[in-house]
């Protein structure tokens, strides 16, 4: 009998569930806040606003269904495209003056993607991304 169990690699952690599941509802939310911010304006600098949020949001599903399915890299890459996109919605807060409805929203995002970013680099979900990496 091994001192210390050795961990099953071969099923998802519940943390790489978690990320995934936080992601695409962050991403869900971004892109539809997206679709509403470059609708119901004229100026061209929120449309383009709301349309680098809703590639944002596409960006970050693909991304996340790629982790889900084991990749590290487009992990590492969901993770940062996350934190990017939180920064850009603060500056979007900061700048833009939505309504306190939107900044509800904007908020709900921003955890989301936050949430989903710190679960997934727990230890049990990188030791079970470096062993998909493995041949």
């Amino acid at each position: 009998m091994p001192d210390s169990p050795v961990p099953d690699t071969t099923r998802r952690p519940r943390t790489v569930t978690a990320a995934f599941w936080c992601w695409i509802v962050a991403a869900v939310f971004a892109a539809a806040f997206g679709m509403l911010i470059s609708t119901f304006t004229t100026a061209v600098v929120f449309q383009v606003a709301g349309l680098i949020l809703v590639v944002v949001g596409l960006a970050q599903g693909f991304l996340a269904g790629r982790a889900r399915k084991g990749s590290k890299r487009f992990a590492s890459a969901a993770v940062g495209l996350a934190m990017a996109a939180v920064a850009y919605l603060g500056v979007l807060l900061v700048f833009a003056g939505i309504a306190p409805v939107g900044v509800l929203i904007v908020a709900v995002i921003m955890v989301l993607f936050i949430t989903g970013s710190a679960v997934n680099q727990r230890p049990t979900a990188q030791q079970w991304y470096d062993a998909q990496e493995r041949p």
